[in-house]
């Protein structure tokens, strides 16, 4: 194995720094490896002398997310194909990446399929790159040391928790040692959660208690207790779930935002992180895709069926939504306003906010049997959109609520519906009827079939492909 070892020494300008990590990174793990080594493989060695080179690689991963790979607003993030897969989007222009998505007729070579697996698991070994070089430099400081390991960890178990639950059993790659990543097997669905949960616990010990970033651009402990509390909840784990929902929202670091209309601005107190656009003055990924001026809808709109679930009075379904009339209506999401240029970038891709914490927290208490604090903050999120406390008496009740309120809160954003249908147990008989090309093995998306070929570790394909 060949292996290349990056040292840059820190007395080198960190502008200089900055750019050659981020041109390193950008140009994906072929960097890193034998040029006849496939793309999907992660191998590779790096030194950081300076603790500009961490940052700096840190941040070309957060680049990456915004604009190219998993979470970001446009046509390859989980958003709008997700939101196509399930029933909150309905596409209209057949030529573009999300209508095999929308027509649930995914097959094992299709590229957006692949670019999910390939570009996060590129993320992944970006991360595993930053860890191992931080852990053995001799420059870094300790307490420098803590904080980007930590985030780091958090960023390696974020991009891992979505692709468990985009393609169930999968490897989880914590080396980059190609010898070990080329024929790495697949984790159980429980080991899998049991890394997560690991690697995350570890984030929360080495974060600073106190978070140094004022526009909640980088993860923080906030950060790692939100993603802890959804997969505790996931899992099933609703005591843990609820602990951790508690302090975020008790930690007196975020304020409800009252105002419909300020959720998603960049100054927004109740985002827990978020993620900035390439350039100041640019919009959002999600304002660019999702807005629309005339009909039909150029490439795809919010569905009839997320449209007629808002509740008469709902205050979201008036700010939240954006109207096209030509003939017949169309909506869209219009949570981020902003589409075009301006001088300041009004707001930012928000991938925890802290209505996710209550309907976190409503949830776990409903099933421990606490009801009237499920109601409580049930009626937090449905009395901000203008409509009358909860009237769910019953634990059944009461997390049929909180599925509603998620699926109105959440409409259009990382994924949130599909996943919520999955883990809930109730995805084929929700979209059975609403999506005619709808099969029960489509809960999974094909593991590559270019992956299995590399790699026959990760046989058997899943079920259906």
């Amino acid at each position: 194995m060949k292996k290349i070892i990056i040292s840059i020494s820190c007395n080198k300008h960190l502008n200089i720094v900055s750019l050659l990590l981020m041109v390193i990174l950008s140009t994906g793990c072929e960097s890193f490896v034998e040029v006849d080594f496939p793309d999907s493989e992660l191998t590779g060695e790096m030194v950081f002398n300076d603790v500009g080179t961490a940052e700096a690689a840190i941040t070309s991963i957060y680049s990456k997310l915004v604009n190219n790979v998993l979470v970001c607003g446009n046509s390859s993030g989980i958003s709008i194909l997700f939101g196509s897969y399930a029933d909150e989007l309905q596409t209209y222009n057949t030529g573009i990446s999300e209508f095999q998505f929308f027509q649930n007729s995914l097959i094992a070579t299709n590229s957006s399929v692949s670019s999910l697996w390939n570009g996060s698991y590129n993320l992944i070994y970006a991360a595993n790159a930053v860890k191992e070089g931080v852990e053995n430099s001799s420059v870094i400081s300790e307490s420098d040391k803590n904080r980007l390991l930590g985030e780091v960890l958090f960023i390696r178990a974020y991009i891992h928790f979505h692709l468990l639950n985009i393609f169930g059993e999968i490897p989880y790659v914590t080396t980059t040692d190609y010898t070990v990543n080329a024929v790495i097997g697949k984790s159980s669905v429980p080991q899998v959660y049991a890394l997560l949960i690991t690697d995350l616990e570890e984030a929360k010990s080495l974060m600073p208690l106190v978070s140094q970033n004022s526009f909640r651009v980088r993860p923080d402990i906030d950060v790692v207790k939100s993603l802890l509390a959804r997969i505790h909840l996931y899992n099933a784990d609703w005591e843990s779930a609820g602990i951790e929902a508690s302090s975020v929202i008790n930690s007196g670091n975020f304020t409800w935002v009252n105002s419909l209309d300020d959720v998603f601005l960049k100054h927004s107190t109740g985002t827990i992180w978020q993620l900035m656009p390439t350039q100041e003055g640019m919009p959002t990924q999600e304002g660019q895709s999702f807005i629309f001026t005339m009909g039909p809808p150029p490439n795809r709109a919010l569905s009839t069926h997320l449209v007629d679930a808002f509740e008469a009075g709902d205050l979201r379904k008036e700010h939240w939504t954006g109207t096209v009339t030509d003939g017949e209506t169309w909506y869209y999401p219009f949570k981020y306003k902003q589409s075009v240029t301006d001088i300041m970038s009004n707001e930012y891709s928000v991938l925890f906010r802290l209505e996710e914490l209550y309907l976190i927290r409503a949830e776990a208490l409903a099933r421990l049997g606490d009801l009237d604090g499920a109601k409580n903050d049930i009626n937090k999120i449905r009395n901000r959109a203008s409509l009358p406390d909860t009237s769910a008496n019953t634990e059944v009740q009461l997390i049929e609520a909180v599925m509603q309120e998620r699926k109105v809160e959440f409409f259009s954003e990382l994924g949130h519906r599909f996943f919520d249908l999955k883990r809930m147990g109730i995805i084929n008989n929700v979209l059975s009827p609403v999506k005619p090309g709808w099969n029960t093995t489509d809960i999974l998306l094909p593991i590559p079939e270019s992956e299995l070929l590399l790699n026959p570790n990760l046989l058997p394909q899943n079920l259906g492909y």
